[in-house]
């Protein structure tokens, strides 16, 4: 097994959770392939759908991430097996699911402290440096990487990465292997897309954690109120399912969409204030896919209730790894 010796290298869907205050891990279930999905439809007309993305359009997207590395002159690309001693794996391995991995091998005359650099001074274009890496383990020679990130990222990709990961080879130069590393937004159901006119109630149930826990409840009567939830329900993409590592979450929404009254509630959401882990939705019951609002749900609950709720805290800081399960 590889220790750490410097930093590691993860999928930017997993470190941009990281924070202070504490941590956990969340896990958003794999929606698999949304093509092979049964029962995805498109919403009626009229609402706005956020486009998913494909296994198609992530496999096109590496190619062209690949393509655009800009290597040292002399660089030879080495046939896709075998795989060079030490390089049968990517350095960054992220979350199952809608995650597409097409990689590629090269002999380079360069050692790997000499490639490293030139490859963070060599940035292609599309993307940006997201840093750089160092792995040692037992009976393995030390291992570089350099990542980039590709921004902007085309409709219906989650996050697009590439991974460089260099090994010494035999006659001083490097072997080097770059990962294509591409998440995908699933398809939602046409299920939890919310048509505002159907619904004349809103339950909400806040709860606001810090030095004590305590809990508001309020009815919501307003359409203005009920229509700017629901478009921010419409509006957002399904999670990608990713393991990503959260900060301490103090404020919670539980919010019921009601008919009437006296009616029980027809779709529940479930969302936080910093919106780590996604939205989640049930409609009649059933589960569906959760959503990635970006905070947009929890901005329309808290201007429902009329203000922001804010814990009050007993410690100004503490420690969250971007491991995606250590604290």
């Amino acid at each position: 097994m590889r220790t750490v010796t410097g930093t590691i290298l993860v999928l930017a869907a997993a470190s941009l959770a990281a924070g202070l205050a504490g941590c956990g891990t969340v896990s958003v279930p794999s929606a698999g392939d949304p093509s092979a999905r049964p029962g995805v439809t498109t919403p009626a007309p009229g609402i706005p759908a956020p486009p998913p993305g494909s296994r198609a359009e992530a496999t096109a997207l590496a190619g062209q991430l690949l393509s655009r590395l800009r290597l040292p002159a002399g660089t030879r690309r080495l046939p896709p097996a075998p795989a060079p001693p030490f390089l049968s794996q990517p350095a960054s391995e992220p979350a199952d699911g809608a995650l597409l991995d097409e990689h590629r091998f090269f002999a380079v005359a360069q050692p790997p402290g000499a490639l490293s650099d030139y490859l963070v001074a060599h940035v292609p274009d599309g993307m940006t440096s997201f840093g750089t890496g160092q792995l040692s383990g037992p009976g393995e020679p030390t291992t570089l990487d350099v990542a980039y990130m590709a921004r902007p990222v085309p409709a219906g990709i989650y996050s697009a990465q590439v991974v460089l990961t260099m090994v010494p080879d035999s006659s001083g130069g490097s072997h080097l292997r770059a990962d294509a590393q591409v998440i995908w937004y699933p398809s939602r159901t046409a299920a939890e897309y919310v048509d505002p006119a159907r619904y004349h109630v809103l339950t909400m149930t806040v709860s606001v954690g810090g030095r004590t826990t305590h809990t508001i409840h309020k009815v919501v009567t307003s359409q203005a109120d009920i229509a700017r939830l629901a478009a921010a329900l419409n509006r957002s993409p399904a999670e990608p399912p990713v393991y990503i590592s959260c900060p301490a979450i103090f404020v919670t929404y539980q919010l019921a969409l009601s008919v009437s009254r006296h009616a029980r509630p027809a779709v529940v959401i479930s969302a936080n204030s910093i919106s780590c882990g996604g939205t989640a939705i049930t409609v009649n019951g059933r589960p569906q896919p959760a959503l990635a609002d970006r905070g947009a749900v929890a901005a329309a609950a808290a201007h429902a209730l009329g203000y922001t709720p804010k814990p009050v805290l007993l410690f100004s800081h503490s420690h969250c790894s971007k491991h995606r399960d250590t604290c």
